[in-house]
């Protein structure tokens, strides 16, 4: 839960989840609202922005960390903590979220000022993982929670991986190669064919390794 006290570990971890280069998809949905979610994919961090993209203001009453991504007018996503609303300490943030229902048809009932993050990856010495995510959860002082859910690509690849990819993406011919690519990229190529395409790459780099020496 993001509190005063726990916004340094949860900027760190965003920190970490975008130093490697990896292209970013975000959905953003408001719960209360019954249809899908809108989908932005392709976005990398935007270096261009303000402090590289990533903004991050400390002060007595509060915690913020803002995340600028590109292309696209105002993509991005954030994360603040603030002792006037009550999120001075998480045990704070935790008792209200659970005395406060969150699907209550008065509004007068639901949640408020409380942002519910959940993360996988970014802890110290975590590399790129496949299922590394972020989802973010915010009730503003309506009552009205906007849910922001962002996860990357593979992130960097070693040789074996990258030619593994590329043969891929190409054994369909140039009209499907963008396409293939997204899919290996957003980890949605069953894990049969991945081993498939990663033995077929294996014995490619061994063949031009044996090559290389003789």
């Amino acid at each position: 839960m993001a509190a005063v006290d726990t916004m340094p570990h949860i900027a760190a971890r965003i920190r970490n989840l975008l130093t490697h280069g990896r292209r970013i998809t975000v959905t953003q949905r408001y719960t209360y609202v019954d249809r899908p979610p809108d989908v932005t994919a392709g976005l990398t961090l935007d270096t261009s922005a303000r402090n590289g993209g990533i903004t991050e203001g400390v002060s007595g009453d509060g915690h913020h960390l803002g995340v600028y991504l590109r292309p696209g007018l105002m993509s991005g996503f954030g994360v603040s903590a603030y002792v006037s609303d009550g999120n001075r300490v998480e045990a704070e943030v935790w008792k209200r979220y659970h005395a406060a229902e969150s699907t209550s048809s008065d509004p007068f009932k639901r949640r408020r000022n409380m942002t519910l993050v959940e993360i996988t990856g970014g802890l110290p010495g975590d590399g790129p993982g496949r299922d590394d995510r972020l989802v973010v959860r915010h009730w503003n002082s309506d009552g009205v929670c906007d849910e922001r859910v962002v996860v990357f690509d593979g992130g960097p690849r070693d040789g074996g991986e990258r030619a593994a990819r590329w043969l891929y993406a190409n054994s369909l011919g140039p009209a499907y190669r963008y396409e293939r690519e997204c899919d290996w990229d957003f980890g949605k190529v069953p894990d049969g064919e991945v081993q498939v395409w990663t033995a077929r790459a294996a014995e490619l780099l061994d063949v031009v390794s044996d090559e290389g020496s003789s």
